[in-house]
């Protein structure tokens, strides 16, 4: 997908336009006023809207201090992640222990710095939804029409219906949505540029899995039945895309990867982690990253994949075919690359690519990028709400 960042939001009927000299809006509606203040340009919505607005600066700036007394401790939240010494363990048929690769939850994973945003688009996602409501009492509506045959009850609930979601979606879309908005100066835009042109030439890869358990094999009757394979490998196939997360309108459109249930969105200041309608995020100086080659024995080769061997499907104790089964063939063995990435807060996630010596231009990227967003570990994001 081509790289550009937009300047302008749109928010149902409203645009919010970006310049470098701050925030603006493009269309008069009741309940909407600009304004300036110390930290810039600000939006007031009605009907509870939340914003977030968020720039990135350059290397070398000097981020602006949190202020300290906070309504809400949310940054409590960090201290709850998955343990890391025992992660839980399961048994194959074939006898292998298998260790899952256990991440934190999404609502534990919460940076300093975005504990507020993340607090406000949690709840702005748990609100009631208007258009459900009025578009499920016109629909029962409805349905008596046609029970009762009338044509012009029909087309009356017809209308409401159409109407109900109108309503109902102008009513939601300030109060359940939050705004990110980027202004990125040329080294953070070029790092993130980085970034998203690592991920898309993962995204050019014949296949993409995440690892979702390991296992050595260290009995005999698994390693026959495992083609001769010296570990076992449980993983699942994804894909990369670009979207935004519910709830969120943003100039940006960040690539997203589903890791294990984790929908992944690489913005440019964090990973955004949208897990069981609960979002949370990892800012990327916290992420390590290690890239290695991995040989896997496949049923048969992706497109893309080199192959370095070949193996039996069903080995005997010589490495040699096991003459009894009619439908042993030989399988190929891929060189893969494995994408590893451990974040202090407890998020983990384990990827596979076919396409060999693609990678490491990641690992890279997410190093330098965090090198930006560390700048700014103390900076306080700006939220606009609703005044009391």
């Amino acid at each position: 997908m081509p790289y550009y960042i937009r300047d302008s939001v749109s928010l149902g009927p409203f645009r919010i336009n970006l310049s470098k000299s701050g925030l603006g809006i493009s269309a008069g509606v009741k309940g909407f006023r600009v304004g300036t203040g110390p930290k810039g340009h600000y939006i007031h919505a009605g009907m509870n809207g939340v914003y977030y607005r968020k720039s990135l600066g350059g290397l070398g700036r000097k981020p602006k201090s949190a202020p300290a007394n906070n309504t809400t401790d949310y940054r409590s939240e960090i201290a709850r992640i998955a343990p890391d010494d025992k992660l839980p363990t399961y048994m194959t048929d074939d006898g292998v222990l298998m260790r899952r690769i256990l991440s934190a939850e999404a609502d534990v994973l919460v940076s300093e710095s975005h504990s507020e945003a993340l607090k406000s688009l949690n709840e702005a996602r748990e609100r009631t939804s208007y258009t459900l409501i009025l578009c499920g009492v016109a629909a029962v509506g409805l349905v008596f029409s046609f029970l009762s045959q009338n044509p012009v009850a029909i087309g009356i609930f017809v209308a409401l219906l159409v109407a109900a979601y109108a309503i109902g979606n102008m009513l939601d879309i300030p109060r359940r949505n939050v705004v990110f908005a980027y202004n990125l100066e040329p080294a953070a835009e070029e790092r993130y540029k980085a970034l998203v042109g690592a991920i898309d030439r993962i995204a050019g890869s014949s296949k993409v899995w995440f690892v979702k358990a390991k296992g050595d094999i260290t009995n005999l009757h698994a390693w026959k039945k495992n083609s001769g394979a010296s570990a076992l490998v449980d993983n699942k196939e994804t894909s990369v895309s670009y979207a935004l997360p519910p709830g969120v309108a943003s100039n940006v459109t960040p690539p997203v990867i589903m890791i294990d249930g984790k929908k992944c969105y690489f913005f440019p200041d964090c990973i955004l982690i949208e897990e069981n309608k609960r979002f949370g995020a990892v800012r990327y100086e916290t992420i390590r990253t290690a890239v290695r080659d991995q040989r896997m024995i496949m049923d048969s080769a992706p497109s893309d994949a080199t192959v370095v061997g070949q193996t039996w499907k069903y080995v005997n104790k010589k490495g040699g075919p096991d003459r009894r089964f009619k439908d042993n063939r030989q399988l190929p063995i891929c060189l893969f690359e494995e994408i590893g990435m451990v974040s202090d807060g407890g998020f983990k996630g384990l990827l596979q690519v076919s396409k060999h010596g693609i990678s490491g231009a990641y690992g890279s990227a997410v190093m330098e990028l965090g090198r930006v967003t560390k700048e700014l570990k103390d900076a306080e994001p700006l939220l606009i709400t609703k005044e009391a």
